[in-house]
């Protein structure tokens, strides 16, 4: 069974924001944010199947390794340690999962250092996505946000490295420095066939979890930047606060939010749903578990609408999905980004490295499958790239217009299935 503790969690960035140890659901890497660490205890049966090894012929590995050992010509770049690193991250790449990695001691001594002081960077969620360095979504407020960073920004190059020579854990930390020092990335957007160059200045980034207002029109908007350990609450704050000013309706911002902490999740789907549940859990060798809301709802009948767009991942998915599943809320804006799978994070290896491997699936409430697919929004409305950088809010006027005219608007409509 998927415990809901704050050791299983779905946040889009351990290595863009942080490292998380334990089980969560991430398509990437956060470059800047923060996390805790919890060892999650290898066990024999999940670092070992005889029945598997058995098949294969391991005296190869030997001959290989003897033979590049007697044989290789540039001596001075025979290290066996490297070499033996290099086996184990090659049998996790094998798995072509680009949420599975293993880091020698050395790179987990590093991520844990990171998480012990500040951690600055440019406060950008990072992952692979189609075998390529991508950024899942710059964090609101944040230098990647300002620089003009967007969701699907593809990355070639770090400073002058080619990103495809990198795995996502090396990037990030190219990517992370002192605060005021500068990192150029060089990327690709769209169908575009010229090179972007960016540069950003790295930063102590600090974004505010939940933030809510009510419009003169009666509206309220509540935007939610991440899923860490107190957004539950702060939600739950939030709307209360809501609750005493009775809003005409709702807009739940989850754009740009990449993820976090599964429980938040529970919680705050809790605070909006009478009943039903919010997640499937798909688990090898275990039978699927189906999470259910829990605790008393704060506004479960207040019309409500959920905005979306390609930053938004994993936590963000399970919410806006268990939502959208009961029938809750419309989702408006553009496709979420897709991520379904599950991660656990084995820190207990006598040497210090570290395994993250990717253990189970997660579905909404009625069985679908998201992972690499994304929600689909039941009302599409584009964020044009002239909109975005004037400022200029097209999904969350289209959202407030159909709050208080009940009315869709007059824009392209989905026609994948949900």
């Amino acid at each position: 069974m998927i415990s809901t503790s704050k050791k299983f969690v779905i946040i889009l960035g351990v290595f863009t924001t942080g490292f998380i140890a334990g089980h969560f659901l991430t398509p990437g890497f956060v470059e800047n944010a923060p996390a805790e660490i919890a060892a999650a205890p290898a066990s024999e049966s999940a670092l070992t199947n005889s029945a598997t090894v058995g098949d294969l012929n391991v005296p190869i590995f030997d001959q290989v390794w003897q033979t590049t050992m007697a044989k290789f010509v540039d001596v001075e770049k025979l290290n066996p340690q490297k070499m033996f690193y290099g086996a184990m991250k090659g049998v996790v790449a094998s798995l072509g999962d680009p949420h599975s990695e293993f880091l020698d001691p050395q790179e987990s001594a590093e991520f844990r250092d990171s998480l012990a002081g500040e951690l600055t960077g440019i406060g950008a969620e990072i992952g692979m996505r189609d075998q390529v360095l991508t950024i899942i979504s710059p964090l609101r407020g944040s230098p990647a946000e300002r620089a003009g960073l967007l969701p699907g920004d593809r990355i070639y190059k770090i400073d002058d490295k080619l990103a495809g020579e990198l795995t996502v854990f090396e990037a990030v930390s190219k990517i992370r420095g002192e605060i005021g020092t500068t990192v150029k990335l060089t990327i690709f957007r769209g169908e575009e066939l010229s090179p972007r160059e960016i540069t950003i200045t790295r930063e102590l980034v600090e974004i505010a979890s939940v933030t809510s207002a009510v419009r003169d029109d009666g509206i309220a908007v509540v935007t939610v930047n991440t899923f860490a350990d107190n957004t539950a609450e702060e939600f739950a704050r939030a709307l209360s606060e809501l609750a005493l000013k009775n809003p005409k309706g709702i807009v739940l911002d989850l754009r740009y939010n990449g993820g976090g902490f599964l429980d938040a999740a529970i919680a705050m789907a809790s605070n909006l749903l009478a009943n039903g549940n919010v997640v499937q859990i798909h688990e090898r060798g275990k039978p699927d578990e189906t999470i259910p809301v829990s605790g008393a709802p704060l506004l479960p009948t207040t019309p409500l609408v959920v905005l979306i767009n390609e930053g938004s991942a994993s936590a963000s998915e399970i919410l806006a999905g268990a939502l959208q599943d009961a029938g809750r809320a419309k989702l408006l804006g553009e496709k979420s980004f897709g991520k379904g799978t599950v991660q656990e994070l084995i820190s207990d290896f006598a040497d210090g490295s570290t395994l993250r491997i990717t253990v189970a699936k997660w579905f909404t409430p009625k069985g679908r499958a998201i992972d690499g697919v994304g929600l689909d929004p039941d009302i599409v409305v584009k964020m044009p790239l002239e909109d975005y950088f004037s400022d200029r809010d097209p999904q969350l006027d289209a959202a407030v217009t159909f709050l208080k005219t009940g009315e869709t608007p007059k824009v392209e409509k989905s026609t994948e299935g949900n």
